[in-house]
């Protein structure tokens, strides 16, 4: 079963656990993750976008294929490490670029500049078929709730948990630990998770811009992931927590892959 999120948070209870650090790093969903975001969008793909994305990037090109590229090359391309998340002051109300991402090297920004890339195709192929798979990559990341996190506590890289027995820290839980316990078998998962999709949830997540998706997950960071976690250091992730946070990162995974269709198929006019 997917749960269902409202879009508003109680924020004020647990702000006071964040910690003063540096910016969010590298890794979000874990392979497997992006893998399965790109697998429930292959399955929305209009005809014509599949066979545009294979004229681009090889015939027999899947997404999942090409979900994990933007991070295998992160330590030839360290620039491109602050592209994956954006950070959000703990007291901001909406979501100020101009506050946010003032040197335009953010998540929003970026996917939104690589999707143009891609649309008005006036780069060379090789230039498109980076942008496309930054793109593909930042998707997944936008839908990892910690990749709108905080600067202070590094999107929870700086809060340190336990998670049955092994330490570990809040981003790593979201990223990677929860998917581990829970998946086996990556292509029977994401055709499970598709199939719990109703259409109206469909049709909802299907609405709206980056702007609104990053809000969105931004709402997550309050709700779901600060909300009801376990005091004390390190954390000990119990199953209540465990339970919920699992239902949330179900849902997130399938909303990145719907709109992931949604924007391909968009961006190539089908």
């Amino acid at each position: 079963m997917l749960i269902r999120l409202t879009a508003c948070g109680h924020v004020g209870a647990f702000l006071g656990i964040l910690l003063l650090a540096g910016v969010v790093p590298a890794w979000s969903w874990g392979p497997a993750g992006h893998r399965i975001v790109a697998q429930i969008a292959q399955k929305r793909l209009h005809p014509q976008t599949r066979k545009r994305l294979e004229l681009l990037a090889g015939e027999g090109t899947t997404l999942a294929s090409l979900a994990n590229w933007a991070d295998d090359i992160r330590e030839d391309r360290p620039e491109t490490a602050r592209w994956h998340y954006i950070n959000i002051p703990p007291d901001a109300t909406a979501l100020d670029l101009d506050r946010d991402c003032p040197s335009a090297d953010c998540i929003t920004v970026k996917a939104r500049e690589f999707l143009g890339i891609v649309r008005l195709g006036i780069k060379g192929q090789e230039e498109r078929l980076d942008a496309l798979r930054f793109l593909i990559h930042l998707m997944g990341d936008l839908h990892q709730p910690l990749h709108v996190g905080f600067a202070r506590d590094r999107g929870g890289n700086d809060i340190p948990i336990v998670f049955h027995g092994e330490e570990s820290n809040l981003h790593k839980l979201w990223d990677s630990d929860l998917l581990a316990r829970h998946i086996s078998d990556e292509d029977v998962f994401a055709a499970q998770l598709l199939s719990e999709i109703r259409p109206q949830d469909e049709k909802q997540w299907s609405k709206g811009h980056l702007r609104e998706w990053t809000w969105e997950s931004r709402h997550l960071v309050l709700e779901a992931v600060y909300s009801g976690l376990p005091v004390g250091e390190p954390k000990t992730i119990d199953g209540d927590y465990s339970r919920r946070a699992w239902e949330v990162a179900k849902e997130q995974l399938a909303k990145g892959g719907i709109r992931l269709a949604v924007i391909m198929n968009e961006m190539w006019g089908y």
